[in-house]
């Protein structure tokens, strides 16, 4: 049991930065046949309606676990939707190194306002992750460079940070269902209520349905049930920084997709974060008080 609370939540959050990595790549292919915003309430939509299936019986919920998810809903979503915008004029990748700045953005948030002390390893992994992503970045001028939709990206990545350190406070193994659903409904109703101002149109072609299913499905429902349940164990910049390997991802998929080329930058860059995951996901040993180990001897003398 002591494993599984260490090692799977943590792989949970790994799966979840995979998925989000390879969104970037998907949805900027998925741009040449639709338009960010249109691209952004169909996954919405898809995502409430397939985290409503299993999840109906948790819809009655108590009036603060509903208010915890729709405020959770609103940052996660609106920080979803303007990195989207943002990278339509914005490379792939460097959106997904960008995007990876809530790492430092939830150690700030979490040591600053929220007056939670920081273990030094985790500092570490967070400077680590710093320079990993100054790397990655300056291989990637080009794509318009830090322009507007940059700009977009790094709100987005606030937006995130705030996300997962709320989610961090509110979440428990009891309230992981009803959480996940109230965030994915919140997503969901925010985007029917702008489908009458915006030009939206359903898919009428693969090249919109499929990253429509992979985007809704894959990396909105399942990667949304994910993060909220690991997070139940994981502490908040822990979380950040294991789901901060999503720049990885991001290049490793666009380099297989032939996309991007790998360059020493991709490969210093991407060492260091894996580095960083690495040192923050590896279990420490545990300290034993005096106490404890009086307390261990007692009970020995006890069974003799």
């Amino acid at each position: 049991m002591k494993l599984d609370r260490r090692i799977l939540p943590s792989l949970a959050l790994l799966l979840a930065a995979m998925a989000w990595g390879s969104t970037v790549v998907v949805a900027k292919g998925a741009y040449d046949h639709t338009s960010p915003i249109n691209l952004t309430i169909l996954r919405l939509l898809l995502t409430a309606v397939c985290l409503l299936i299993p999840f109906f019986p948790h819809l009655r919920m108590k009036r603060k676990t509903l208010l915890h998810g729709v405020i959770l809903g609103l940052v996660f979503n609106f920080g979803l939707a303007i990195q989207l915008i943002g990278l339509e004029t914005t490379a792939p990748s460097l959106s997904g190194f960008i995007t990876a700045s809530y790492v430092v953005f939830t150690a700030i948030i979490t040591t600053a306002i929220l007056r939670q002390r920081t273990g030094s390893k985790t500092w570490v992994a967070v400077l680590l992750t710093i320079v990993g992503i100054v790397i990655l970045s300056l291989g990637h001028g080009g794509g318009g460079g830090f322009n507007f939709g940059a700009v977009l990206t790094l709100i987005g990545a606030v937006a995130f940070a705030v996300h997962i350190v709320l989610l961090g406070r509110w979440v428990t193994p009891e309230t992981v269902q009803s959480l996940t659903l109230a965030q994915a409904l919140t997503g969901g109703a925010g985007s029917a209520l702008l489908i009458p101002f915006v030009d939206f149109q359903l898919p009428t072609s693969w090249h919109v349905g499929l990253p429509v299913l992979y985007l809704g499905i894959f990396c909105g429902a399942v990667t949304l049930f994910l993060q909220s349940w690991a997070q139940s164990y994981v502490p908040a910049t822990t979380s950040a920084v294991v789901m901060c390997s999503e720049p990885v991802w991001a290049a490793a998929i666009a380099i297989a997709a032939g996309l991007e080329l790998l360059t020493w930058h991709v490969a210093v860059g991407g060492t260091l974060v894996v580095a960083a995951l690495l040192l923050i996901a590896w279990p420490s040993p545990k300290r034993r008080r005096p106490e404890d180990i009086v307390a261990e001897l007692r009970q020995e003398f006890r069974g003799q």
